[in-house]
């Protein structure tokens, strides 16, 4: 049966903020037909039985290992019946009917070339948090490591990581981040869906680069309201930035060949600097990881 929107969780042990995520797509959304998949990645602690004794409506799907963001997402496309696709983070909650007002915007007759929109994503005292940015380049690098306290203004002009507030300000982006992306199925169809070859952080980005280029376009929606709890669904500070840089230079590989040595060199600079003149031994323990990538 067809639906307007299939809504993708990916759950790798995390139970309760899946269920929490479910329950308020449940309680904020009406007005559209959907459906809910949640791909397991292999949890193996019970999480994926407790969510099915919760809500035993929807798609389950039990991935045999844990083969990352984008692969897990992957699964559940292939068998959504949704005109639209929303991959939702577990560490969302709904403020209002974000869903229905994104579907609604994709509607509309003036954004039919839109493929990709995301909403405006806040923490849980409502402040705005990153929602989405520019592509990945060597001038956001710089930004990262201090330019901006000393530019703020153009700080706010560029960056790969943007808030909610400054995309409004800005008023458009390349990419919105994975925590809600909203795609429109056709042109999934059309480009492809994510690169497999990621296993988690920038697969989105990845893939609003290949729609971008294919003549599509990507919106920020400022009504739909969401909260992110960032970082809640990865408990690993250190192994989430290590898997950050080989997707950092993986995106780079494939999408900026030319860009790739220089940008190695000067992440190794900043870390270097960070890690032993300034003594974060978290950035210590990045800068030799680097050196083996």
């Amino acid at each position: 049966m067809n639906k307007d929107v299939s809504i993708i969780f990916v759950n790798y042990k995390t139970k309760d903020l899946t269920i929490n995520a479910i329950k308020s797509v449940y309680e904020k959304t009406e007005g559209i037909n959907f459906e809910i998949f949640v791909v397991d990645n292999n949890s193996q602690d019970g999480s994926i039985e407790a969510i099915e004794e919760e809500f035993p409506q929807i798609n389950i799907i039990r991935n045999p290992v844990n083969s990352g963001f984008g692969a897990a997402n992957n699964l559940a496309i292939k068998q959504a019946n949704g005109k639209y696709i929303l991959c939702l983070n577990t560490d969302t909650l709904l403020v209002n009917n974000a869903i229905k007002i994104m579907f609604d915007f994709m509607e509309k007759e003036e954004n039919q070339k839109v493929a990709v929109c995301g909403g405006y994503l806040v923490d849980k005292e409502l402040n705005p948090v990153v929602s989405g940015g520019q592509f990945p380049n060597l001038f956001d690098l710089l930004l990262k490591f201090g330019l901006k306290s000393f530019f703020p203004k153009l700080f706010l002009k560029y960056g790969f990581a943007l808030r909610s507030d400054q995309i409004i300000d800005i008023g458009k982006i390349d990419h919105i981040i994975g925590a809600d992306i909203f795609f429109r199925k056709t042109a999934l169809k059309s480009v492809g869906c994510f690169d497999e070859d990621f296993f988690m952080y920038l697969e989105e980005t990845d893939l609003c680069f290949r729609i971008k280029q294919a003549g599509y376009d990507v919106k920020f929606v400022k009504d739909a309201k969401i909260i992110h709890l960032e970082g809640k669904s990865s408990k690993d500070k250190l192994e989430a930035k290590k898997r950050f840089r080989i997707s950092q230079f993986k995106y780079l590989n494939k999408n900026m060949p030319n860009q790739v040595f220089l940008f190695k060199f000067l992440n190794q600079i900043l870390l270097f600097i960070d890690g032993y003149i300034l003594r974060n031994n978290e950035n210590k323990k990045l800068f030799k990881f680097i050196l083996k990538l």
